[in-house]
């Protein structure tokens, strides 16, 4: 019997964050309970940004960086909105990254470290890219 499981590119924005927040809370799951439950919070706000910034990456890659656009009788150039909010969610991925990593025991920090900047790095499953 085969199995109809979608590619990373097939899933819809929510199923791509229900994907990253199950990946990620195996890296937290031999947390004691009362971190576990403040944890959620953040895993559920780093898997919404980091899809968000995989949308971004590629709204950028097929875009230009700089638009012209027409305000009155001006035209004016500007740079994309999606760079714009690209540059300001990444920092909140970093943040958020750090926020985590500080919450895992510290024989685990440094590999977890390295599997949740993958997320950004290297999208799960992503085909054709």
């Amino acid at each position: 019997m085969a199995t109809n499981k979608k590619s990373y590119d097939e899933l819809s924005v929510s199923e791509k964050i229900e994907a990253k927040k199950k990946k990620i809370k195996r890296l937290f799951r031999e947390m004691p309970p009362e971190k576990r439950q403040f944890a959620e919070g953040l895993i559920n706000q780093f898997a919404v940004t980091s899809v968000t910034l995989e949308r971004l990456a590629d709204e950028i890659n097929n875009g230009d960086l700089i638009e012209d656009f027409v305000q009155g009788a001006q035209k004016l150039r500007r740079e994309s909105p999606a760079l714009r909010a690209y540059n300001t969610t990444i920092k909140s991925f970093s943040a958020l990254t750090n926020q985590l990593v500080a919450l895992l025991p510290e024989k685990e920090k440094k590999s977890a470290g390295d599997e949740l900047m993958s997320f950004i790095t290297k999208p799960a499953a992503r085909s054709g890219k």
